[in-house]
């Protein structure tokens, strides 16, 4: 018996090298559109070419940066500007948070009032379904932000928060994945995005709300991550497969937006929410850390619990990583699968060196969640993975 569930994603999806060139003809709104973009972009060739082809379809562009994740003060101020500047439309070029930025501010274009109202779990307002047209162009393969109907709103410190302004209605309507605007990503940089990536399809693969749509999409996008992940497993940065290799890591990032979009995720994101509430960590490092110490804990409750589907699922994805997608799985790639993570978390600072200290631990434990992950994690074992990467 399949069991009833829903799947939400894109209107449009359009992928491939040079893609980006086409935004300005998608742009569907009459008047100025505001292109949020990182600190990188507006210096490549690339931005260059964006600016000819607005220029020649008489688009004015109305342009902001996003530096680190979005605080409600950030939207509120990109808001207040697109409304004085009368733009009608939000073009978003960048990682996972600048992509949120611009899925937030579409979104509150369209409401009255500060975006910390609306904000889960600390606003007391629901957002409508009501937003600005928006496109998503991703330069990093990671949060996979583009294909989903969350904007996650930060504020750091003490009083610190990591929330989602949410709704079915903010899935970005056109999402472009352009492979080639990743090419000269730092390193370590497509390390943490690539390991946020990969723990979301996995996640949402062994997750209690997974379902048929997202078990196709989550085991396609670990074949790809396995294809992809030799870029910096290999280190075959600026060889001539780079593109290649950056093209299964965009589109299997997608697909972890799709996948945890519709199936929920797990533990290791659970934890991740709060450390980037109350620390400098990045988002992609956190996950890249937790991931394998998490994950063990996992494996070795399922060998307690009889969770032989979910073993099985593991060993999956450290069949297709070690050995490819023919391989048939075996017990022994879960334990080859950890052993992975340890590896690619070794490439990665620890969470000391963003300044976290053994006295957060506590207020980040009580403050995380077991979210949809089959197995439980006691705040004793959900502790002792965090001071393992401290």
């Amino acid at each position: 018996m399949v069991k009833t569930f829903r799947h939400l994603g894109n209107a449009d999806l359009i992928f491939g090298n040079g893609k980006v060139s086409t935004v300005p003809d998608l742009v569907t709104s009459d008047g100025p559109v505001l292109v949020l973009t990182g600190n990188h972009f507006p210096h490549t060739q690339a931005w260059k070419n964006l600016e000819d082809g607005f220029r020649n379809c008489g688009i004015h562009v109305v342009r902001e940066t996003v530096s680190g994740e979005p605080s409600p003060e950030m939207v509120d101020a990109l808001v207040e500007t697109a409304r004085k500047n009368g733009t009608a439309s939000v073009v978003a070029i960048g990682g996972g948070s600048v992509l949120d930025a611009g899925k937030a501010a579409a979104a509150m274009l369209r409401h009255e009032g500060s975006i910390f109202d609306y904000l889960e779990g600390v606003g007391s307002w629901e957002p409508e379904a009501k937003t600005a047209p928006m496109i998503a162009v991703p330069t990093t393969a990671g949060t996979g932000s583009e294909a989903t109907k969350n904007a996650v709103i930060s504020r750091r410190g003490a009083d610190g928060f990591k929330k989602s302004l949410r709704h079915d209605a903010f899935i970005p309507g056109i999402a472009i994945i352009d492979p080639e605007l990743a090419v000269g990503c730092p390193p370590n940089v497509t390390i943490a995005c690539g390991m946020d990536a990969f723990c979301q399809l996995l996640e949402s693969f062994i997750s209690t709300g997974a379902t048929p749509l997202t078990d196709i999409l989550a085991r396609d996008g670990l074949c790809r991550f396995g294809k992809g992940s030799k870029l910096f497993a290999e280190n075959r940065f600026g060889l001539d497969g780079e593109v290649g290799e950056r093209s299964e890591l965009a589109l299997a990032a997608y697909y972890s937006g799709l996948t945890l979009a519709n199936a929920g995720l797990g533990t290791v994101h659970g934890l991740a929410g709060p450390i980037g509430a109350y620390s400098e960590v990045p988002h992609g490092v956190a996950c890249g850390l937790l991931v394998g110490p998490v994950f063990r804990r996992i494996a070795d409750r399922l060998v307690d619990e009889d969770g032989l589907e979910v073993l099985d699922r593991l060993a999956y994805a450290g069949a297709v990583l070690h050995r490819g997608a023919d391989a048939v799985p075996e017990r022994g790639d879960v334990d080859r699968l950890i052993d992975r993570f340890g590896e690619w978390a070794d490439q990665l600072p620890r969470l000391s060196d963003y300044g976290m200290s053994e006295t957060e631990i506590d207020t980040i434990v009580a403050a995380s969640a077991n979210k949809n992950s089959p197995v439980v994690l006691s705040e004793s074992e959900r502790r002792d993975a965090l001071v393992e990467v401290l």
